[in-house]
């Protein structure tokens, strides 16, 4: 696999990962600034939901997206190509040439593409579980969010039933 070739594989698994990222290639090299933090897809609109929900739905998506910048570094420690990488607690910036480190010894260089399309598609893989987990979460709050809504309606329908009762009653009352 040629290094531009495996450029272009890092730079697919980087788009498909849903992190924020930001891309500049020139025709010698890729600069990757990534985000250790996913793309909004959703905006919550309830506030009360969101409060009781919001902690674990962040700390678990957290972790998630660190662990694909983790992955995304180990992939391309592991390329031969040369690179560089600026690393921050919220972003990675990663400057990959289109190039192989100089070695004398290409049996080894086979043998980490192939461990690099391993851990490729282990990121992938990690990356589909955590997708399907968000997702099943965000249904959820979804559901949620819907059965709160209808919850207030009635109380706001019972309550009003109930004030009227009571007019009814105090009417009564003195009218006697």
């Amino acid at each position: 696999m040629a290094a531009q070739d495996l450029c272009e594989n890092l730079l697919s698994k980087v788009k498909s990962s849903n992190l924020n990222f930001v891309v500049r290639e020139t025709p010698y090299s890729v600069c990757i600034k990534v985000r250790k933090s996913f793309v909004k897809t959703t905006h919550i609109h309830n506030h009360d939901l969101e409060l009781k929900l919001n902690d674990e739905i962040r700390n678990y998506l957290q972790m998630a997206a660190k662990h694909l910048c983790e992955n995304l570094l180990s992939k391309v420690k592991s390329s031969n190509l040369n690179f560089v990488v600026r690393e921050t607690p919220y972003s990675v910036c990663i400057k990959v040439r289109k190039s192989f480190v100089k070695t004398t010894n290409n049996h080894n260089h086979d043998h980490e593409l192939q461990l690099n399309d391993e851990i490729g598609n282990n990121l992938q893989n990690n990356y589909d579980k955590l997708k399907s987990s968000y997702d099943e979460l965000m249904n959820k709050y979804n559901d949620l969010v819907e059965e709160f809504e209808e919850m207030k309606t009635k109380m706001k329908k019972e309550n009003s039933e109930k004030n009227k009762l009571m007019d009814r009653m105090m009417k009564k009352k003195y009218k006697v």
